[in-house]
């Protein structure tokens, strides 16, 4: 009987005229329900179409439909399985009521009929409320109170926009584009059941996760369709037969996930204001530019996976940068935010190891301090002592090329010069300073100990858009501005440096970084003339690999556009030798074509200051006049910074250049290939004093197997100095050694390894110790 007690007292009250037309008044409608349909929280592209919308902080919707919006099967399908007498009653239904009190009597609870689509409809706009009585009270005479004051297609119209359907679905619009991929308008009256049916219990009846269930409750609308007059014996046998088509998941309609997500994280302010405006948060996003991205990345990974024989969890990501005004055009964070392994990682803000791509900033410190693009660094061994021990770099392919010019060297990516020019112009300190406060990459460590000279190499971890940003820097030639996810008009919380208008380089040097990374020709010997970086127009770019072939990147820029493309897994599990070339390169290539696809792409004017001179390509100065060099080139001065003039003892007497002794144990290995075209400059006396001894590896040589170039650097050049061109025989305990015409190789395996030299003409003999890693 106390079950019984409530539902005699309401029907007892609703006898009388004063509970059922005066009662009402005194109470007050939610707010949200008198200002009409929910409009949530809208992000929208900077063409103003519709990217994402939520609802109460999280669920998704589309735009409010009007009544005339809605489909008749679909209000016919919700009519009969929600409220048969909706068009009827007053908000009151006594008839379901009265079954209430029928079940209520029989001891089976109050499961059926009491409660109209009205009294849905005030608890879907009214805040949570505890369920009890006094609830019930408030639900009832409210419904009655909007039955007196809106019309069924009002009432209907917010019903139907605020009802959720399951999957973060929250309205009729939504869900038909959700499970079916279609307008409302386009619903057919079996699917118009199926989705009529999920809002009693939405995740029991979900159909991506139980089809059968579904499918009974969609069986269950039909029936009372044709009961209720809705459905002929024709229409219902044809619904029965119906095959519905679901998407394969939410994914398709959850627009730029990783973005949206990213503007919530760092734009929150905004979007706070925004919501409680009731206006759209206007992102920078290009929803064209997004749709493409995402297509090229996903279709770019089913490829790679073939070629290189890789299962199917490699992931990528991307970031499209607007230089002139650093908005963000499209960011996608993995392969499928929903259909993919941990797709909803965000791999363009997850730090990821940097490779090579670092690399650019240690050559744009060392040509504003002074060193010009022909200026030559000597390309050989050498040994640091650290505080972790002694580093010892080596370049991708274990060979030593001797003077390279600084164009040379930065195109074809080579270790060994830029970790020495790292060190001659002050140390990572100075790369760490330059990263970290002045272009915003907030994953480094506040200890620069912590990366040595290997921070030029990318022994550090960075994020994908920060990275593409800072290369944008030097697309904008040298001015910084902070990535922008919300358009101009609408304040940014960013902070990230103090103003986008901060010139963080010098524009002519600038410049000069930009076309050395353009430069098709520089870069031949290392990735070719036909590579993914070459595109029918200008374009600088860089590409980089992790050890172990962990982390790929290629990043690169026009005046216009700054691409950054990374490729990995988020497991950290290496791919199968897939470098930056290879694997990331084609991404960046296709969108590079198809941003400048409807624009004539263009390059930067000469700044004032540059020159082209004619220099000796050896040492990078201009040869005195008498003199003619074997080896010259071209290259461009900026900034006033000239080459200096060689003397004429710099040359032997048939014009070859002569090399400085410190190039010496180099000279005699068989890596030199300029007997041609140079000299060793003679010391006192005429001769050149070289000692028998290994010079690759050099004693104490930590290796890693360096993923950049095929093979995984699992060859190591074996190299003699003092012994002229006799005959040398090498042996190893642990280590196969390879004959490759006249090079000996070591092949590679990870421990600490010794390795002997024996001339048999003169009994030296020479040892050292390689140590070799695998990471």
């Amino acid at each position: 009987m106390k079950k019984l007690f409530p539902c005699l007292l309401i029907a007892a009250f609703f006898v009388s005229g004063t509970g059922y037309y005066i009662a009402p008044l005194f109470f007050t409608l939610p707010d949200e329900l008198e200002q009409g349909a929910p409009q949530g929280l809208l992000f929208v592209d900077r063409n103003g179409q519709p990217v994402r919308r939520f609802l109460d902080g999280e669920f998704r919707a589309e735009d409010p439909a009007n009544f005339n919006d809605f489909p008749a099967t679909l209000i016919e399908a919700t009519v009969a399985v929600e409220d048969s007498r909706f068009f009827s009653h007053g908000g009151i239904d006594f008839i379901g009521l009265g079954r209430a009190l029928r079940d209520g009597i029989t001891d089976q609870g109050f499961a059926s009929g009491a409660s109209t689509i009205t009294q849905q409809t005030i608890k879907l706009y009214s805040p949570p409320r505890q369920r009890n009585l006094r609830t019930k009270f408030i639900e009832v005479f409210s419904a009655r109170k909007l039955e007196m004051f809106a019309d069924k297609k009002t009432i209907l119209t917010a019903y139907l926009n605020k009802l959720p359907y399951g999957n973060q679905y929250t309205g009729a619009r939504a869900a038909a584009q959700g499970y079916f991929g279609k307008p409302m308008g386009d619903l057919s009256v079996s699917e118009a059941a199926m989705l009529a049916g999920l809002p009693n219990k939405p995740t029991r009846f979900n159909p991506w996760r139980s089809m059968e269930s579904a499918k009974k409750r969609q069986l269950w609308v039909l029936k009372r369709m044709k009961k209720e007059g809705y459905l002929t014996e024709a229409q219902f046998a044809t619904s029965l037969i119906e095959a519905l088509s679901f998407l394969p998941g939410p994914a398709q309609t959850f627009r730029a996930p990783h973005f949206v997500d990213l503007v919530l994280e760092q734009e929150s302010t905004k979007v706070k204001s925004a919501k409680a405006a009731g206006t759209p948060v206007e992102t920078t996003l290009q929803l064209k530019t997004q749709d493409f991205v995402e297509a090229t990345i996903a279709a770019e990974l089913v490829r790679l996976a073939h070629e290189a024989g890789e299962t199917n969890d490699i992931q990528a990501a991307a970031v499209v940068i607007d230089n002139a005004s650093g908005d963000v055009l499209a960011l996608a964070g993995s392969r499928s935010f929903f259909g993919s392994r941990a797709g909803q990682m965000n791999g363009a803000w997850t730090p990821r190891s940097a490779g090579s791509t670092l690399k650019p900033f240690t050559y744009l410190l060392a040509l504003e301090q002074g060193k010009t693009a022909a200026t030559v660094i000597a390309d050989t061994p050498i040994e640091y002592i650290t505080s972790t021990g002694a580093y010892q770099p080596v370049n991708f392919d274990r060979q030593f090329h001797g003077p390279v010019s600084v164009r040379h060297a930065l195109a074809n990516s080579l270790n060994v010069p830029a970790v020495k020019l790292l060190d001659e112009i002050g140390g990572p300190s100075l790369l760490h300073k330059l990263l970290r406060d002045r272009l915003g990459f907030s994953s480094l460590d506040d200890s620069v100990a912590e990366y040595g000279l290997g921070l030029t190499l990318g022994n550090a971890e960075v994020r994908l858009l920060e990275i593409t940003n800072a290369y944008a820097c030097l697309a904008r030639l040298g001015k910084f501005k902070p990535y922008r996810l919300i358009q101009q008009g609408q304040a940014s919380d960013s902070t990230l440096l103090n103003s986008d208008r901060n010139q963080v380089f010098d524009p002519a040097t600038s410049w000069l970084i930009a076309d050395i990374l353009s430069d098709t020709n520089a870069r031949a010997e290392a990735f070719g003339l036909n590579s993914a970086l070459n595109l029918p127009f200008h374009c600088a770019a860089k590409t980089g690999t992790s050890t172990d072939f962990r982390d790929n990147w290629t990043i690169g820029f026009t005046p216009e556009f700054t691409v950054g493309v990374w490729m990995g897994r988020f497991s950290n599990r290496p791919l199968k030798q897939v470098s930056g070339a290879m694997g990331a390169a084609p991404i960046f290539r296709r969108i590079m074509l198809e941003l400048h696809q409807d624009r004539r792409p263009a390059w930067y004017d000469l700044p004032e200051s540059a020159v082209r001179i004619e220099v000796d390509a050896l040492t990078g100065r201009t040869p005195p006049s008498h003199v003619r060099p074997l080896k010259t080139r071209s290259e461009w001065f900026v900034r006033g910074k000239l080459p200096n003039l060689a003397a004429r003892d710099d040359y032997s007497h048939d014009q070859k250049t002569f090399l400085p002794t410190t190039f010496a144990n180099w000279w005699r290995s068989e890596a030199n290939d300029l007997r041609e075209f140079a000299a060793l400059k003679p010391i006192s006396g005429g001769e050149t004093a070289l000692t028998f001894r290994i010079v690759s590896p050099l004693d104490g040589t930590v290796a890693f197997l360096d993923p950049d170039l095929p093979g995984r650097g699992s060859k190591f050049p074996l190299e003699i100095a003092g012994s002229g061109r006799e005959a040398i025989e090498w042996r190893s305990d642990s280590l196969e050694i390879e004959i490759d015409g006249k090079t000996r190789w070591l092949i590679l395996q990870p421990g600490e390894h010794n390795i002997k030299a024996i001339n048999p003409d003169s009994g030296q003999f020479a040892s050292a110790t390689l140590i070799v890693e695998a990471l």
